[in-house]
């Protein structure tokens, strides 16, 4: 197994090659990693002298979708780790954030809700899974294909479970609106 020294020897971090991050409390650096790596990793337990986190492809995803990008993710790591950083682990962070986005959801003017990809072998594994059936519609071409309005949530999620997250980016709309008491007020 390979190793990618640390820049900031000894930090108050332990980078275990099975995602978990150790964070000593007491170390001086704590409070700034603490800050770095709660974009991306979660808090499993926090006892009194180590705080433990779990990098999981969820926090990794959603840190993606807050702006953060794997070099930012990686150089923490590298910054404030006290040991060698597994290089298994840096390859596998980069490879999950860069699964973000290469699927969007978005409103198309005449189709409605529409999956597009980026990769047209990433949608075609995606519109031949099992777990997509019923979740989408008519393939429109190598990298679209339309979304049922009403499954929009469950593609989601399903998407999720087969490690490809979907980029939301067509909206809501509202459907029904009740009166507001104004409008009550003057109908009489």
């Amino acid at each position: 197994m390979s190793f990618i020294e640390p820049q900031n020897s000894p930090g108050p971090l332990i980078v275990q090659s099975d995602r978990t991050l150790l964070l000593e409390i007491n170390h001086p650096d704590a409070p700034a990693c603490r800050g770095d790596i709660a974009q991306f990793a979660e808090l499993e337990r926090a006892p009194e002298y180590v705080h433990t986190y779990r990098i999981t492809p969820l926090g990794l995803w959603n840190a993606r979708a807050a702006g953060l990008d794997a070099e930012q993710v990686v150089h923490a790591l590298l910054t404030w780790s006290r040991y060698p950083v597994p290089a298994h682990l840096l390859i596998e962070i980069t490879d999950t954030m860069s699964r973000y986005g290469v699927l969007t959801i978005e409103q198309h003017p005449t189709q409605g809700l529409i999956l597009t990809s980026k990769n047209a072998g990433v949608l075609k594994e995606i519109v031949e899974n099992p777990k997509t059936d019923g979740q989408l519609g008519a393939q429109i071409d190598d990298t679209t294909v339309i979304v049922h309005p009403s499954e929009r949530g469950e593609l989601k999620h399903t998407l999720l479970k087969l490690g490809w997250p979907a980029e939301d980016l067509a909206g809501y709309c509202l459907l029904y609106t009740s009166p507001s008491p104004r409008d009550l007020s003057t109908s009489r």
